[in-house]
C-alpha cells in the first residue's frame, strides 16, 4: 500500500493507495505540495481504491450544475460522480468521490482506462475536496490568482477573461515577487489575520506554488481603457466576492460555513475594484493602497 502525505493550504492530506503516486499520475501536479504541514489545521484520511465492479448504492440525486460532476446523499454521507470522458454509464459504474459529513474520511474510487489516463485527484475531484475541507479552517478557496509582494499577499479576482493569469505575470517581472497561482487561491483567517495560501491548480499560466504570505488586499478586476482604483463600497463587497468563491450549494450547513468564513475574511481585508489596462503602471497603483 502506497502512503504519501500532501500539504495544501496547511490541510494534511494523508493519501493510501495500491497505485504509486506515478501510477496515478498525480507527481507532475502535486510534488511541490508532497509532505506535511508544519501547522496542520485539518487532517484528511484520504484512501484510492481501483474500480472493482459495480455496488447498488441508493443516494439521492441533491446537486446537479451541469458540468463534469453531480453530488448525491445518502444518509451522513455524500457521494460526487465524474464523467469527464461524456460516459452515461450507470451512478454506481462512474468514477465516484465518496465521504463523510466532515471532509476527512474520503474515498476514491475510480475505473484507470489506459496509458493516458490519470487520476481525477488531479483536476474535479482533488479540488472539490480541498475546497470542502478548507471550509472547516475558517477558509475558503477563491477564482482568483495570488502573489506575494514583499511579504504582502494580493489576490486578483474576476470572471474568467477578466486578466488575472495577466496580473500574475506582469507582477512576476517585478523584484522579489512570488506568484502563489493564477486560478485557485485559498484565505484563511488565522489568529494573526487573514493568510493566502497557493494550490497545485493553476490556470492558462500554470502558475502553482505552495506557498502562503498574510492577504493584505483583495483586488477585483474589471477591463478598461484607462487605470482607476477605489474601494468597493461595503454594501457591494458580499455580492461582488460570492460569484468569485467556490461554494457547497448541495449543502445548506456548509453553505453557511462558506459564508461565514467570507465575511470574517472581508471584515479583515480591504476590497478594492481596478479597473485597468494588461500594463505594467498599475503595480504602483495597486501598491499605493497596501
Amino acid at each position: 500500500m502506497e502512503q504519501v502525505s500532501i500539504s495544501i493550504a496547511d490541510i494534511h492530506f494523508d493519501l493510501k493507495s495500491q497505485f504509486t503516486v506515478d501510477e496515478l499520475k498525480i507527481r507532475p501536479r502535486y510534488l511541490p505540495f508532497f509532505g506535511r504541514p508544519k501547522n496542520p489545521q485539518y487532517h484528511v484520511d484520504l484512501l484510492w481504491e481501483a474500480f472493482s465492479g459495480p455496488s447498488t448504492i441508493p443516494a439521492k440525486l441533491i446537486y446537479d450544475p451541469g458540468e463534469i460532476w453531480k453530488m448525491y446523499q445518502h444518509g451522513s454521507e455524500y457521494f460526487a460522480t465524474f464523467s469527464y470522458h461524456g460516459d452515461t454509464l450507470p451512478f454506481a459504474e462512474q468514477d465516484m468521490l465518496r465521504t463523510n459529513a466532515k471532509w476527512n474520511q474520503v474515498l476514491m474510487v475510480e475505473r484507470p482506462t489506459g496509458p493516458s489516463w490519470l487520476s481525477l485527484l488531479n483536476v474535479g475531484a482533488g479540488e472539490l475536496i480541498l475546497r470542502t475541507a478548507v471550509l472547516y479552517t475558517r477558509g475558503v478557496v477563491f477564482h482568483a490568482s495570488g502573489i506575494d509582494d514583499y511579504g504582502k499577499g494580493i489576490l486578483f479576482v474576476g470572471h474568467s477573461g477578466a486578466g488575472k493569469s495577466t496580473q500574475a505575470l506582469l507582477w512576476q517581472r517585478e523584484a522579489s515577487i512570488k506568484a502563489l497561482n493564477d486560478d485557485r487561491v485559498v484565505a484563511r483567517v488565522t489568529p494573526e489575520g487573514v493568510r493566502c495560501y497557493g494550490t497545485p491548480w493553476g490556470g492558462t499560466a500554470e502558475i502553482a506554488s505552495n506557498h502562503s504570505v498574510p492577504l493584505a488586499a483583495i483586488i477585483v478586476l474589471e477591463q478598461a481603457n484607462e487605470n482607476i482604483i477605489r474601494p468597493v463600497p461595503i454594501a457591494q463587497i458580499s455580492s461582488t466576492l460570492l460569484p468569485r468563491v467556490f461554494l457547497p450549494y448541495w449543502d445548506s450547513e456548509l453553505m453557511d460555513l462558506a459564508m461565514s468564513n467570507l465575511e470574517a475574511i472581508i471584515a479583515r481585508v480591504p476590497v478594492y475594484c481596478l479597473k485597468c489596462r494588461p500594463e505594467r503602471e498599475v503595480i504602483p497603483m495597486v501598491r499605493s493602497v497596501l
